[in-house]
């Protein structure tokens, strides 16, 4: 486990944050959502070496519930999936080997989904997805018969000292796993809110934010940003990461104008049959 470590952690991807390994081997075998559920009723992991040296893995499993067709969480769904994939950049022979062993594992004719991003690990803010600096991973995907379910763009922002402004900050409680929800206030009002997820002691994800219909195009949302950024700050945060689909082009101006730098394409992925 400790050369997987290793292995992961030097891969070139900006959501692989350089966690310790008992952080990171607890996300990857005993991982739990923001509301503390067990993500997987079933985990399994199969590695290639060439020698004593590792040339990729391959995490595969039964998750312990999935979303009905109403969106809900529901324990009566549970979906087969590939979490993580990777491979040397010129081993597609390897690739193959452990992508067809785990389909023959999972054996089922239902959907597969690959890099689905609410079962990502939780050290790397559950982000699921494939980054695209791994176009080799996604083309041996695609001759398998998967193909990209979703695209989102992901975000990277430094958190410089921000100054405080009318916006105030009502947090709730911290989640079991880690996640707190903040209101945004202003007069005593709510005007809207966001959903922060704690990966390590300097690096926050977000995983949502809002502002009221009624209320957007009046500059309020680059002040609610200005709140959290500040408000994070003071909580010892020095790096905000976030995604947001790669149709969505007015939450990618909001987070470009806001200083947040846009680090590349992420996808998830599943089996057309």
């Amino acid at each position: 486990m400790q050369e997987l470590y290793c292995y992961q952690m030097k891969m070139p991807s900006p959501y692989f944050f350089s966690v310790d390994f008992e952080v990171w081997e607890k996300s990857f075998y005993d991982d739990i959502d923001g509301e503390g559920r067990k993500l997987f009723q079933e985990l399994n992991i199969k590695e290639a070496y060439e020698g004593d040296k590792i040339v990729g893995f391959i995490q595969y499993g039964k998750t312990a519930f999935g979303f009905d067709e109403n969106g809900e969480i529901s324990e009566e769904v549970s979906y087969p999936i590939i979490r993580a994939f990777y491979f040397e950049k010129d081993r597609k022979d390897v690739g193959n080997a452990l992508l067809e062993f785990a389909m023959r594992e999972l054996n089922t004719d239902e959907r597969i989904y690959a890099f689905f991003h609410y079962f990502g690990m939780s050290c790397f803010a559950r982000h699921g997805k494939l980054f695209e600096s791994f176009p080799w991973v996604e083309e041996v995907l695609k001759a398998h018969g998967f193909v990209v379910e979703h695209e989102n763009v992901y975000y990277s922002s430094v958190i410089n000292e921000m100054q405080e402004n009318e916006i105030q900050l009502d947090w709730h409680e911290v989640s079991k796993g880690g996640q707190q929800v903040c209101d945004f206030l202003r007069k005593g009002k709510q005007i809207g809110g966001c959903e922060i997820h704690y990966v390590t002691s300097d690096i926050a994800y977000l995983r949502w934010i809002y502002l009221n219909d009624d209320l957007q195009n009046q500059g309020l949302g680059s002040k609610c940003m200005d709140s959290l950024k500040h408000a994070l700050k003071k909580k010892g945060c020095g790096r905000l990461d976030t995604d947001t689909a790669l149709n969505n082009h007015r939450a990618q101006h909001y987070y470009e104008k806001k200083q947040f730098i846009r680090e590349g394409i992420t996808r998830s992925y599943y089996t057309k049959g």
